[in-house]
């Protein structure tokens, strides 16, 4: 799991630099450069609020920061099938912008 990048990922989608995102997360700038770096861990309080800053659910979150690694090994094939299915739904779903379709 790599929170930190798909935190980074999903903000430059959502077109947010570092420091403004911090900033509407209420949080440093550097402390939010030390998550996306994976050196810190955020708290689920704080994956709640950068979630919602992110205009997606926690667990949708949670969901695209999982890898392989992550997964029971008599899953792992499961998951491979339905990992790329899954991510480019969650993505039409809530990170596109309905405004330019």
């Amino acid at each position: 799991m790599d929170i930190g990048k798909t935190i980074k990922d999903l903000r430059l989608k959502k077109g947010f630099n570092q420091g403004e995102f911090a900033l509407k997360c209420g949080l440093s700038q550097p402390y939010l450069s030390l998550i996306e770096k994976g050196r810190k861990e955020p708290t689920l309080g704080l994956l709640k609020e950068i979630a919602l800053n992110l205009s997606i659910p926690t667990p949708v979150l949670v969901f695209l920061s999982l890898d392989k690694n992550d997964v029971d090994e008599s899953k792992k094939d499961a998951f491979a099938f339905l990992e790329n299915t899954m991510k480019d739904l969650i993505a039409n779903v809530f990170l596109t912008d309905p405004l330019r379709n």
